[in-house]
């Protein structure tokens, strides 16, 4: 949207997205250390297309299945469909 990542995503073929997640983040971001494994939900229609970026995180689903969409990171810049609820327990 405003430039700040790579990424290109369409609504053309709308497939929804949405259930439970675990991401183990790839490298730090906002104060998260590599290898933190966080839980939370992802809820949306669009497709990436694109991702020249560094990869965020390894997303998982609930039962394990590695997903697709991974975030973005550039410099400083993260973005995600992954919504963090919060760090999972050890």
């Amino acid at each position: 949207m405003v430039g700040l990542l790579g990424l290109v995503t369409s609504y053309q073929q709308r497939k929804m997205h949405l259930g439970y997640r675990r991401a183990t983040l790839l490298s730090e971001a906002a104060g998260l250390l590599p290898q933190q494994s966080l839980r939370g939900h992802e809820f949306h229609y669009s497709t990436v297309i694109t991702q020249p970026d560094a990869p965020l995180a390894d997303v998982f689903d609930a039962v394990g299945t590695k997903v697709a969409e991974t975030g973005s990171k550039r410099d400083n810049a993260t973005g995600s469909y992954f919504h963090m609820i919060g760090p999972t327990s050890s």
